[in-house]
C-alpha cells in the first residue's frame, strides 16, 4: 500500500518569480510558448519566433540549440523547432511546418537513411564539446536512433506525412533498437529519450508501437535514475521519458515521477529560473551568454512539465 505524503508544488509566488525571469531575460521564442500556454498569447507569435531561426532551405540553425551557434541548416535545430510547433499545436500545412518537413525529406542521406545531427558548420562557430565534429557519428550511435527518431516524433505530431514515408523510417529505428537490445548494446541516454518520444507520437502504425514499446521497457528500467542525488548530474531523469500523464511510461515511473517532480520545484533558483547543471569548459564569454539562453529554455520546460502534472498554483 502506498502512503500517502504531500507534494511539492509550485506556488503562485514562485510561478510569479519566473514568469518575471522569462519576461526579462528568455529568449523571445521561449517567452511567446509562455504566453501562449499560460495567458493565451496567440499560436502566430510563437511560429514568427521560430521563423527567425529558419533558413531559405526549410531547416533551422542560428543557435536555437543553444549549444550550437552555426547559421547552418541542422537535424537537432530542425528537431527543437519541429517540437515547439507541435506542442503550440502549429497546422501541419502552415508554412513553416511544411518547409522544415521538406527541409527533412530532403536531407536525408539516401543510402543510410539518417540525419547527422548537427552540420559541419558547426566546427566554424561557437560550440559545446560534444558537437566537435570529431568522432560524432561514433559518439551517436551513427545517428540512428538520436536525432532520427525525434525528428520522426515531431513529423508524426504534426501529421507533417502525406504518402506514409515516415513509416519506414520508423521500421528502421524500431529494427535497430531491437538489434542493439538482442546484442545487450546500452542505449544512450539521449537514444532513449528520442525512442520514447517516438513511441508517444500520434500516428505511428501500431505494430510498430507495440514492438518498441517492448523492447524500450529494458532500457527505461535500466537507465532512468531513480535516486534525486543523480539528478543533478548526466543522468536519465523520470520526466525526461514522462514528460506527460499520457507518456507511454508514466504509469511504470509514477513514484519516480512523483519524486522529480518534488525535485523540479525545488530546483528552482532564487531568481525564478532553472539553470543548466553543464558548461562548456571553453569560450566562456561565450557560454555566459548561452547559459542565460539555455535557462530560458530550461524554465520553460520546466513549467510545462509542472503544469502537464498539475504542479502548479495559480492566483487566476
Amino acid at each position: 500500500m502506498r502512503l500517502y505524503c504531500r507534494m511539492h508544488r509550485l506556488s503562485v509566488e514562485a510561478f510569479s518569480h519566473a514568469h518575471a525571469f522569462l519576461a526579462q531575460y528568455a529568449r523571445p521564442l521561449e517567452l511567446a510558448i509562455f504566453e501562449r500556454t499560460f495567458v493565451d498569447g496567440p499560436t502566430w507569435r510563437v511560429i514568427d519566433e521560430l521563423q527567425r531561426y529558419q533558413n531559405p532551405d526549410g531547416g533551422f540553425g542560428h543557435g536555437l540549440e543553444p549549444d550550437a551557434l552555426t547559421g547552418a541548416s541542422g537535424a537537432l535545430a530542425t528537431s527543437i523547432a519541429l517540437r515547439r510547433l507541435a506542442e503550440v499545436e502549429a497546422p501541419g500545412d502552415h508554412p513553416v511546418v511544411a518547409s522544415a518537413a521538406a527541409y527533412v525529406r530532403a536531407s536525408i542521406a539516401p543510402y543510410e537513411r539518417v540525419w547527422p545531427i548537427v552540420p559541419p558548420e558547426t566546427e566554424d562557430a561557437p560550440h559545446a564539446p560534444w558537437w566537435d565534429t570529431e568522432g560524432l557519428e561514433n559518439r551517436f550511435n551513427g545517428f540512428r536512433v538520436n536525432p532520427k527518431a525525434d525528428l520522426l516524433a515531431q513529423l508524426y505530431t504534426l501529421r507533417a506525412d502525406e504518402d506514409g514515408w515516415l513509416d519506414a523510417l520508423a521500421e528502421d529505428v524500431v529494427r535497430d533498437v531491437e538489434a542493439w537490445a538482442a546484442a545487450d548494446t546500452p542505449l544512450e541516454v539521449h537514444d532513449v529519450t528520442a525512442a520514447v518520444a517516438l513511441l508517444d507520437s500520434p500516428d505511428l502504425p501500431v505494430p510498430v508501437r507495440l514492438r518498441l514499446h517492448e523492447v524500450l521497457v529494458s532500457a527505461v528500467d535500466a537507465l532512468v535514475a531513480r535516486d534525486r542525488d543523480a539528478w543533478s548530474g548526466y543522468a536519465l531523469r523520470p520526466l525526461a521519458v514522462a514528460p506527460r500523464p499520457g507518456s507511454a511510461f508514466a504509469g511504470r515511473l509514477s513514484d519516480a515521477i512523483d519524486a522529480n517532480l518534488d525535485y523540479l520545484v525545488e530546483e528552482q533558483a532564487d531568481d525564478g529560473a532553472w539553470w543548466p547543471t553543464w558548461s562548456w569548459g571553453r569560450n566562456e564569454d561565450v557560454w555566459e551568454r548561452q547559459r542565460v539562453a539555455w535557462a530560458g529554455m530550461l524554465t520553460l520546460d520546466a513549467l510545462l512539465r509542472l503544469r502537464a502534472y498539475d504542479r502548479i498554483d495559480r492566483s487566476d
